[in-house]
């Protein structure tokens, strides 16, 4: 799982994406599907990351281009989706 975002912050000089996919993995597992494995650090890193708006198409901008759908079902899905 690590290096997910790797393409999404190439040239950032910062490795901080890599360390919080790190941090992340306990909490990930117990998601239960590969899709939402992979959406949670781009939805995470879009919260703390840079950028003034936090809502879903801002940081598919800069976290997940492309997955806009994705991320936003994430969030939609509601914790009791996600911790099943």
């Amino acid at each position: 799982m690590v290096g997910m975002m790797g393409a999404a912050m190439s040239g950032s000089g910062s490795d901080w994406t890599g360390n919080l996919e790190r941090w992340l993995e306990p909490f990930i597992e117990r998601l239960g599907n590969k899709t939402r494995w992979r959406t949670c650090p781009r939805y995470v890193a879009g919260l703390i990351g840079p950028g003034d708006r936090k809502s879903v198409q801002p940081m598919t901008v800069r976290f997940a281009p492309g997955d806009y759908d994705r991320l936003h079902r994430f969030v939609a899905a509601g914790a009791r989706a996600r911790c099943s």
